[in-house]
């Protein structure tokens, strides 16, 4: 199977999910190969989960600090993504992972885990979708099984830690994030070049692939979804709010 692989660029967070969404849409028409995408956040943002409360995050002090919010596509919890992480995405038709969620889950995350051991950081899978260090979560992810079949799991690698910033949006007291998160700057002097590098070579590792942009459609596409869905943070029609907290401090 041949795979497309487009290359990090940086968005704002209501681009960045509209993207995801609309890869999704043209590798469920057969459009698209299945594609591995690698990308940044313009700004510092969160992303809250499908059918997350609005008030696990504080949306005054996103707007105080800049702090772009988005609802993402996929479900769980509330994820802070500093400008300096790395973000993934993967979608493909699930019978590539045997028609398994779970199989999809621990090969695109062992990606991960492979990038941080050649990093020099060991590291491993809990609860499914966190990356932990010694303790502490390093990376959350999350998926969804779409419509057709197609699998969509996107997830951040955190980089560095902004503790002027992340907890007061996250409603979290920073000894807390302290104790329960870490990055690859606190554990290993790595550039972002070598992070960059070490993620591409990992999440490519065996596939044959060719590298390419996004199609003309799926930024159109993409530029639709922000203006009719992204840029808004209103819950799916019908949908009911839920409590989920905040994704690097709660396990699963």
């Amino acid at each position: 199977m041949r795979w497309r692989f487009v290359e990090l660029e940086t968005y704002d967070a209501a681009m960045n999910m509209a993207i995801d969404h609309a890869i999704y849409e043209s590798v469920a028409i057969g459009r698209e190969k299945p594609t591995v995408r690698l990308y940044k956040w313009k700004n510092n943002s969160v992303s809250i989960g499908a059918f997350q409360n609005l008030h696990n995050i504080d949306l005054e002090a996103c707007r105080k600090h800049k702090v772009d919010v988005v609802r993402r596509m996929t479900g769980g919890r509330a994820v802070f993504h500093d400008k300096s992480d790395f973000t993934y995405s993967v979608i493909a038709h699930i019978r590539h992972f045997r028609y398994r969620v779970d199989v999809a889950y621990r090969e695109i995350c062992d990606s991960l885990i492979n990038t941080l051991k050649e990093l020099g950081i060991n590291s491993k899978l809990e609860n499914k979708n966190d990356i932990i260090v010694n303790g502490k979560k390093i990376s959350g992810n999350a998926a969804r099984a779409l419509h057709d079949g197609i699998y969509l799991q996107h997830g951040t690698l955190i980089y560095g830690i902004d503790y002027s910033i992340m907890p007061e949006v996250m409603k979290v007291p920073e000894d807390i994030i302290r104790m329960k998160v870490t990055s690859i700057s606190k554990l290993k002097k790595a550039s972002q070049e070598k992070v960059h590098a070490a993620l591409k070579s990992n999440f490519l590792f065996g596939k044959d692939y060719a590298t390419e942009k996004l199609s003309e459609s799926e930024i159109e596409r993409a530029q639709e979804l922000v203006k009719n869905i992204y840029s808004k943070l209103d819950l799916p029609f019908g949908a009911v709010s839920r409590d989920k907290g905040v994704c690097y401090v709660e396990r699963g």
